[in-house]
């Protein structure tokens, strides 16, 4: 009864935020594979401006997400009752600043609580930390904006840091791209309102078993880590100024997904096959003040 409550609860916030918020988003994603599980993730997000000036920005916003897999059973040798559902929740804040000579600075931190709730009480183990910190550098004479930092984020379902390096330019009004990692576009605007993107991106999710599990009938603790890099097309509609649909497919070039331990060493992996990929979504976007030399 209490872990319906906790859902119900974020629910209720989630879509507080989505009626007192200018920035907020929702989006459906599915992965399916033919071999070992189909991936289904809804994701809904806001972020409250409590600054924003032409020199700095601040966020205070979070996150809900519901993950479900569901299993093929003869291809998993275990019971996967426990690990079929998996909720998130967050709580994050963000803050920008521009900077001498067309520097700018991104921090961000969140707090989230990721598990499949098969206990009453959220355990410490249910708590991860994300981080992020980057600087970037506008150059004016080919409109271009060179980024570099690192994060560290539970929704690739990594354990470690990855860099932050991407290169964006605005080339002419029709087309500009981003190549670094973990994220690369190239975007095409067909009319005002409508622009097709081609992408290759890092996703995935982890959350943690906060019970035991049974592998191979030997009992584990630990948590569920799902890796891929998604090659895709998007197309996106303005509906009106801020608000935009987005609807999105491609495959994985690379798709992993482990029970590890909290020593992030492999208890069982699921060894899955790359998959179709497919996303839609809407999001209305705030103004953003601090953002004004935005190239992609």
């Amino acid at each position: 009864m209490k872990k319906v409550s906790i859902f119900l609860m974020l629910v209720m916030v989630s879509w507080v935020y989505g009626q007192e918020m200018d920035d907020v988003y929702i989006q459906s994603e599915f992965l399916p594979s033919s071999n070992v599980t189909d991936i289904y993730r809804l994701q809904a997000g806001a972020d409250i401006p409590m600054i924003n000036t032409t020199t700095e920005k601040f966020t205070v916003g979070g996150k809900l997400q519901n993950t479900t897999l569901s299993y093929i059973d003869e291809d998993v040798p275990f019971e996967t009752g426990e690990i079929e559902t998996f909720n998130s929740f967050s709580l994050r804040f963000t803050y920008q600043r521009n900077l001498r000579n067309d520097w700018s600075i991104y921090a961000m931190q969140e707090s989230q609580i990721s598990s499949n709730f098969r206990d009453d009480n959220i355990a410490s183990d249910d708590l991860f930390f994300n981080a992020m910190l980057t600087l970037s550098k506008y150059n004016g004479r080919d409109n271009s904006v060179l980024t570099f930092g690192a994060a560290y984020d539970i929704k690739y379902g990594l354990y470690y840091p990855i860099p932050v390096i991407t290169y964006a330019r605005r080339l002419n009004d029709n087309w500009a791209y981003k190549v670094g990692v973990p994220d690369s576009r190239v975007k095409y605007t067909l009319a005002e309102n409508h622009d097709f993107e081609g992408f290759a991106t890092l996703s995935g999710f982890t959350g943690n078993i906060n019970d035991e599990v049974e592998v191979y009938k030997e009992d584990y603790s630990g948590t569920l880590r799902q890796t891929s890099v998604l090659l895709g097309l998007g197309y996106n509609v303005h509906l009106w100024e801020k608000l935009t649909a987005t609807a999105q497919g491609g495959y994985t070039a690379y798709n992993r997904m482990q029970i590890q331990d909290y020593s992030n060493n492999e208890i069982y992996d699921f060894d899955m096959s790359n998959s179709f990929y497919f996303n839609v979504g809407v999001k209305y976007t705030f103004t953003n003040k601090t953002n004004d030399r935005e190239v992609y």
